[in-house]
């Protein structure tokens, strides 16, 4: 494990709760400012007719998308945080960034409300930001309380090690960030009037990538922690809803909208036959 020094000891310096505390009170106030100008460059768009990018720029409601950007920061900062401690909220975290990223998208489309609700672009979105959040609270209903049975020792190097992968993920998470809005500012203000990035794949698609490889390495090395095959088959679910959110991110929105679907499903299936078979060996070891 010393490989993973580095990447443990920045983990340990980024990842505690006196820096998640100071990370999140430093976002709510970018998200308050960054609205703020938003707010104004819309009012001085209409004013003077800076010819900003319509996506931005068309509705008053469209300023509700920056500092919902803030926010999504702030849950895949606290993914990566929980990351190391527990594989399931860390998926709970997965499912409220695409729950958030949904609701970010009625704010975007909700300007166009010439036709019925069901028929208007904003909807798919706001249906699966609901059903996402409906389904969030039966899956953290269903978390189990207690965590896997392991020896000490050995729960000490598997924690360690996650920690060194979520150290390597933060570090991934910083200069994906740096990079795809550098390259989203650069085409702004280079081609101004013909922005064509989707902003819901602006770093979000390659994001969900990199942690379905570290899901992955997580679950192989699971299997030399763990020996209840409970834990082991839940895991196995949750990459696989990783991968199926994965899917829904740039997609059509209903197309999105049966992936989010299937994921949460699949992630809540994988709960329930995780603690009927963690209490079928409970019955068994008494």
């Amino acid at each position: 494990m010393k490989y993973a020094t580095p990447f443990l000891t920045f983990a340990e310096n980024a990842l505690n709760p006196k820096m998640r505390g100071v990370i999140e009170r430093f976002l709510v106030s970018c998200a308050l400012v960054l609205f703020l100008m938003h707010l104004a460059l819309y009012a001085g768009n209409e004013i003077f007719s800076w010819s900003l990018p319509e996506s931005l720029f068309s509705h008053p409601l469209a300023t509700l998308y920056t500092p919902f950007s803030v926010i999504l920061i702030a849950e895949v900062y606290l993914l990566i945080y929980y990351l190391p401690t527990s594989f399931a909220r860390s998926l709970g975290k997965q499912i409220e960034i695409v729950a958030l990223i949904e609701i970010r998208s009625v704010f975007k489309t909700l300007e166009n409300t010439s036709t019925w609700p069901w028929e208007a672009a904003f909807f798919p979105h706001m249906l699966s930001a609901v059903t996402l959040g409906g389904m969030l609270v039966l899956f953290y209903y269903l978390l189990p309380r207690r965590v896997a049975r392991l020896e000490e020792s050995q729960l000490k190097k598997f924690v360690r090690f996650k920690m060194g992968m979520a150290g390597i993920l933060t570090l991934f998470f910083i200069g994906l960030s740096v990079y795809s809005i550098g390259n989203w500012l650069w085409e702004w203000i280079t081609y101004p009037e013909a922005l064509h990035s989707d902003l819901n794949s602006v770093f979000y698609n390659e994001f969900f990538t990199a942690l379905i490889l570290v899901d992955v390495l997580l679950l192989v090395v699971s299997f030399k922690y763990l020996d209840d095959f409970g834990f082991v088959l839940r895991n196995s679910g949750f990459v696989v809803a990783t991968i199926l959110l994965r899917r829904a991110l740039g997609t059509d929105p209903w197309y999105a909208f049966s992936y989010e679907m299937t994921a949460v499903l699949l992630a809540v299936i994988m709960l329930l036959l995780q603690r009927g078979l963690s209490s079928r060996n409970d019955e068994e070891d008494d």
